[in-house]
């Protein structure tokens, strides 16, 4: 019976197969001048909380740039636009940069629609808008996961396939 209780764990390990190595396609890794940015991100939690329907789009790389200055200023950003869809309203952002596994949103150039919502919803736009206020650090699991921190919290996303 000793015999037994001492192959049982072998036999067992023997069933589950070799020990799973990582797959280095699945390591989270910073973001690099060669990963693709651009196109329609699903944000699929805020601080770690599942989160549905939240989105960032991410078009051409670029900060809008004010066009004179004063009051009724213009701003130009890059084409096609960025923007993020938090819940209830629309944030139109003034383009993006990065610098290294550094993301920048042009959100001095933004601006926002103004829906109400219920009480939940505009708690987690509120909180997802802070986020994305500040400079982001970017960490990639290739090919479709990306997750973006700074001292305000985190947004995981997953490469959205539609368009």
């Amino acid at each position: 019976m000793n015999r037994l209780a001492l192959l049982l764990p072998l036999a067992l390990s023997a069933c589950l197969g070799p020990t799973a190595a990582v797959d280095p396609a699945r390591e989270v890794r910073p973001v690099t001048v060669q990963d693709r940015l651009q196109g329609r991100w699903a944000i699929v939690a805020v601080d770690g909380r599942p989160s549905g329907g939240l989105s960032l789009t991410l078009g051409a790389q670029g900060l809008a740039t004010a066009a004179g200055s004063g009051p009724g200023t213009a701003s130009a950003s890059p084409q096609p636009p960025s923007s993020a869809y938090l819940g209830c309203n629309e944030l139109r952002i003034g383009g993006w940069a990065r610098n290294g596994d550094k993301l920048t949103l042009g959100t001095d150039h933004a601006t926002i629609t103004e829906r109400g919502c219920d009480p939940a919803t505009m708690a987690l736009e509120e909180r997802a808008h802070a986020i994305l206020r500040k400079t982001l650090t970017m960490e990639l699991t290739p090919p479709d996961r990306l997750r973006l921190i700074n001292e305000v919290g985190t947004l995981d996303l997953v490469r959205s396939r539609r368009p």
